[in-house]
């Protein structure tokens, strides 16, 4: 009896061992119910007795958590409001981002807060549950991106009083994994190794910088043999249960025109003998069966066998393609203007940042010495003079 005359007005949630300041005062229909984000009793305890002393003096709480009594008290759980955040937000945004959204709420944040009341989430709840995610900066970011819209809905419809995310910590980014890519020796290997048919995409691949997304919705009427260029305006997404979307790309930068060297030219015109019928609207690589392409399909059934086919069993996938292409251009001293531009980048930033670092060259440290040694005036010492 003692212990609970001693957490009175206090209750504990059981998954994230938070504390909750609970009091019914006379004269208002609801009572307060909020976090006292904190996981000691002590403290808790410690912020219940200000809070009943402000509740003494002033006969309620003049503070920002309980301005307004009870408003936020709807009973609602985050699930019941998530549901009518998804179906608003299925309208504004698309078909693709919704579907990243839903799966990432499915996954990992329905499991955990679905049933708990919306207005009983605190920043602690999700600095708790932030910390138990399995992955990178990136990876966490992408699931509370979903997570913070649901929170920041809610606060927008007086759901809640407070958006608990005013007061989370900023994820610290992680640092990123080096980048698997393949030398041009690697490079000229894998292409004699394929099969013909898959031959033109894999050059496009390798020594453009596209993106297998933009690769797949590429079509004829954007490929400009005379200017030596393609255009990159769409992309392909295929949707969980294999249903394809083509769309814009996500950044304004990925809307570009790629400049291609003569073999590529070469390459596209072979591969317009087996997919051109005459309609500019007809996709330039198809796969075997005259299908649009999957990237995962293509990375299982063609590039990872091709690669053990020549002995190469680093951890690599189709996607390096476009780091193998960054990599090799700067070590051929591409400018990096050029680079961020064919690969449709907004600054140089992130090619710094996630490939620079990891083009090492035989010669490195070698460049100052033998400027140096071209310009110097200073005559040779005679070794005897030491």
């Amino acid at each position: 009896m003692a212990k609970k005359k001693l957490n009175h007005h206090l209750y504990q949630d059981n998954v994230s061992g938070v504390w909750y300041f609970q009091k019914k005062i006379k004269g208002f229909d609801k009572p307060y119910k909020f976090s006292l984000e904190t996981t000691s009793v002590t403290e808790a305890r410690r912020k219940r007795d200000e809070y009943l002393k402000e509740i003494e003096y002033h006969g309620y709480l003049p503070t920002a958590q309980a301005e307004n009594p009870g408003a936020s008290d709807t009973g609602k759980v985050f699930g019941e409001v998530a549901q009518k955040w998804a179906g608003i937000v299925q309208t504004q945004v698309e078909e693709p981002t919704y579907e990243l959204y839903k799966r990432l709420m499915n996954v990992y944040v329905l499991p955990h807060f679905g049933n708990q009341r919306i207005d009983t989430i605190s920043s602690l709840d999700i600095e708790i549950f932030v910390s138990k995610l399995k992955g990178g900066s990136k990876f966490k970011m992408n699931v509370l991106t979903p997570f913070r819209s649901v929170m920041k809905f809610a606060k927008k419809h007086k759901i809640i009083l407070q958006n608990p995310f005013d007061d989370v910590s900023p994820i610290k980014r992680t640092k990123g994994k080096e980048k698997n890519s393949l030398s041009l020796n690697e490079i000229n290997q894998f292409i004699d190794a394929l099969d013909d048919f898959w031959k033109p995409l894999f050059i496009v691949l390798f020594f453009s910088g596209v993106r297998m997304e933009e690769a797949s919705a590429l079509k004829w009427k954007r490929v400009r043999f005379e200017e030596g260029i393609i255009q990159i305006r769409e992309v392909l997404v295929r949707l969980k249960g294999g249903k394809i979307v083509i769309k814009k790309p996500k950044t304004e930068s990925s809307i570009r025109d790629v400049k291609l060297p003569g073999f590529i030219i070469d390459a596209l015109r072979e591969q317009r003998k087996r997919t051109w019928k005459g309609n500019g609207d007809d996709f330039v690589f198809l796969n075997r069966a005259g299908r649009p392409m999957y990237h995962h399909t293509l990375n299982q059934k063609v590039f990872k066998p091709t690669l053990k086919k020549i002995g190469i069993d680093r951890s690599i996938s189709l996607k390096d393609t476009r780091a193998s292409y960054i990599t090799n251009a700067m070590d051929k001293n591409e400018r990096m203007s050029f680079i961020q531009k064919q690969v449709g980048h907004t600054t140089s930033d992130m090619i710094v940042r996630h490939y620079y670092r990891y083009t090492p060259a035989h010669d490195d440290g070698s460049r100052l010495e033998n400027a140096w040694n071209s310009t110097r005036v200073l005559p040779d010492q005679d070794p005897s003079y030491f």
